[in-house]
């Protein structure tokens, strides 16, 4: 559709929202000059679109269909399809869900949003690509959260529930993807983390959830909160598993330029040798000291630090006294990101990478119809986001993203003496699954996440990893590393899922 001149009337508008007070010959002049500017924008049009990524051309490809509820009992996934992997491969012969705010190529994406609902992409994300040149099978798009917006497992196709004990949730965002390991309805699968969205539902599921590194695995063509804290990350039911996927999925990507370059990847599941006698493990003071925590949880964690410390790890009591306001740093820091990006399409502006077009083009037209379908917490997100950058010119949003950068350093500063950190992944059992309670009672739940958000911030690579159970619901104890540490991260989570199995 070639660019309409813009007229007065629309600058006159647009103007006031920009807070300019324009004169009737500055609009006369700009409109003026802006249409002899429309040949910039008919230029870069005119250039085709890049070819598919992932060679969807090529490959064996069945389009989503809605899983129906019989097949579905705890509401993991939203649609079933199946693109082919190559033979051969790394993964061959393998089964895996992909979250879905992940794009696969022909497949519905809906980010568990009625407001997205019937959105196809045309192209793969860069992680589905790798996965499927190793051999991996794409077989199913797992439900999540609304938007990604909350850590109970709040769809707006319906609740997931917890595959331990249907009276319980089974956290999020990535609540699908947790599910269908913790059933065996798949071999591994790919959820994405902005808050713990990958660790917490791996910890109330029983499963095991890495959170790369920051920048490790490309986040391209993958749709997120907010590019600072967007990770894509493994989810098994075993530490190999996550180990061997992430080393199909980590490296660099020229399209992606937020990422190192170039990413020192490694084959992580050779680095699961078993042995930490020569680690030393801290014991995050604060990341037991959060209200509402549940004893038992703290307790069952505690005792899985113990079986480190009997597999030849040493362990000490470390404090990082930040840690117990990076919640709040990181909501602060959310609310203007989010801003920005949903103000960017989805994507926000100005970072160097590949833009999903398609995906801009149809979120952009979505969220102006139907915006009132949003939920609740990216509203109240949203509109905090706006007040303090209307109100207060983005102040508390530079003094929190200047605090991130002291939290980074202070986390830096204890893994300079130990190598890993070690807390609950989450300090409470599950959420109830509450059918009477609506999305705005749910907006207080927020003690999920208080453990797992600060390394969205900062980067840093975390695992949870099943600690063992409380009431028979599951429980997860993180480890986190240094930054592209993950090995170390994760051989230490194999040696406690080893002692566990002994037990």
């Amino acid at each position: 559709m070639p660019l309409r001149p813009p007229t007065k009337a629309t600058f006159d508008d647009l103007g006031d929202e920009l807070f300019l007070d324009l004169t009737d010959e500055e609009l006369e002049y700009f409109v003026e000059l802006a249409n002899e500017k429309r040949d910039a924008y008919e230029t870069v049009m005119h250039y085709e679109p890049t070819p598919r990524l992932g060679g969807a051309e090529r490959r064996e490809r069945s389009g989503g269909t809605r899983v129906p509820p019989a097949e579905n009992p705890h509401n993991a996934w939203v649609n079933a399809c199946y693109v082919g992997g190559d033979e051969d491969g790394a993964l061959d012969g393998w089964e895996v869900g992909i979250k879905d705010n992940v794009s696969v190529a022909g497949v519905e994406m809906t980010c568990g949003s009625q407001v997205v609902a019937g959105y196809v992409p045309n192209r793969d994300a860069t992680i589905v690509t790798r996965l499927l040149e190793a051999g991996a099978d794409i077989v199913g798009k797992t439900n999540m959260d609304d938007m990604a917006m909350t850590s109970t497992g709040h769809s707006a196709f319906g609740p997931i529930t917890n595959p331990h004990d249907e009276a319980y949730l089974a956290g999020g965002s990535s609540g699908g993807s947790a599910v269908a390991v913790a059933r065996g309805e798949v071999d591994a699968a790919i959820g994405s983390d902005q808050g713990g969205s990958v660790r917490v539902p791996a910890a109330f599921c029983g499963i095991v959830g890495h959170k790369p590194t920051y920048g490790l695995v490309p986040y391209t063509g993958c749709i997120g909160i907010e590019h600072a804290i967007d990770h894509p990350g493994p989810m098994a039911a075993d530490v190999e598993t996550v180990a061997r996927m992430l080393t199909v999925i980590a490296g660099s990507n020229e399209r992606d330029l937020r990422s190192h370059a170039p990413v020192p990847t490694e084959q992580y599941e050779d680095a699961l040798d078993g042995d930490i006698s020569d680690l030393t493990i801290g014991v995050l003071e604060e990341g037991f000291d959060i209200d509402g925590a549940n004893e038992a949880v703290l307790e069952t964690v505690r005792d899985s630090i113990d079986d480190l410390e009997a597999a030849g790890a040493t362990t000490e009591a470390v404090s990082v006294p930040m840690h117990s306001d990076a919640k709040d740093i990181h909501d602060v820091c959310t609310s203007e990101g989010l801003l920005d990006a949903m103000l960017g399409e989805g994507l926000g502006h100005g970072w160097k990478a590949w833009y999903n077009r398609s995906w801009i083009e149809s979120f952009g037209k979505a969220r102006r119809a139907q915006s009132n379908d949003l939920p609740a917490r990216l509203k109240l997100l949203l509109l905090m986001g706006a007040y303090t950058n209307s109100e207060y010119h983005s102040r508390y949003y530079a003094q929190a993203m200047n605090l991130v950068v002291e939290l980074t350093e202070q986390y830096d500063s204890v893994l300079e003496d130990v190598d890993l950190l070690a807390m609950p992944t989450a300090v409470t059992k599950p959420p109830k699954h509450d059918p009477d309670r609506d999305q705005y009672d749910r907006l207080q739940e927020t003690n999920l996440i208080h453990n797992a958000t600060p390394f969205n911030r900062t980067g840093h690579p975390g695992v949870s990893v099943p600690a063992g159970p409380v009431d028979g619901l599951p429980t997860g104890l993180m480890l986190v590393g240094q930054r592209f540490d993950d090995a170390t991260v994760l051989n230490a989570a194999s040696v406690l899922e080893s002692e566990s199995e002994m037990d």
